[in-house]
């Protein structure tokens, strides 16, 4: 090893040790545990109080996914928008139940803005084809599904984006033959 590489590797170290004084510096004296002493013969921890804790969020008791048969399709295509739902268990031990016959609603969203409907299977699972014929190539699609389930509804969403493999076409600038030559010259 060289000596540079020597005098690199020392300031290395020595840079990393000052880097974690200020970081123990910067933290404070550590503080003991709380005790008390309840009884002669000896010490005991104090319990944090419960009620100072946030609750640990539920597992929602019905969920709902969505996904298209083609995220990239032609700008004119038919896609199948699927959608499983699920009832799930509430204490975690087993995995979600099929939610069957739920009706689903599907909103395609701007630039085709269409409203579809379907229903799940005996599965929790419904499959909802639309055919479209989409202007604005490259231009993703938000796809939002919902079902209701005990008077809540609930959501989820999607997306594809028609002519993703395809360049995209210029729009042109201007008034209709701005860019087109005159007669003239002479």
């Amino acid at each position: 090893m060289t000596i540079q590489a020597k005098r690199v590797a020392l300031l290395l170290v020595a840079l990393g040790s000052l880097a974690l004084s200020l970081v123990a510096c910067a933290a404070g004296p550590l503080q003991p545990p709380t005790i008390a002493n309840n009884n002669a013969g000896g010490y005991a921890f104090t319990t944090p109080n419960p009620s100072s804790f946030t609750p640990t969020p539920t597992f929602p008791v019905f969920t709902i996914g969505a996904w298209v048969s083609n995220y990239a399709p032609s700008p004119s295509d038919t896609v199948t928008i699927y959608v499983v739902c699920k009832v799930q268990d509430q204490t975690m031990q087993t995995a979600g139940s099929p939610a069957p016959s739920i009706p689903i609603t599907v909103l395609v969203g701007d630039p085709l803005d269409q409203s579809l409907s379907g229903k799940t299977d005996n599965v929790g699972l419904a499959a909802i084809s639309y055919t479209f014929n989409d202007p604005s190539i490259g231009q993703p699609v938000v796809v939002t599904v919902s079902a209701n389930y005990n008077n809540q509804t609930y959501t989820n969403h999607t997306f594809f984006t028609p002519g993703a493999t395809q360049a995209p076409q210029p729009t042109p600038k201007g008034s209709p033959g701005a860019g087109t030559p005159t007669g003239g010259g002479g």
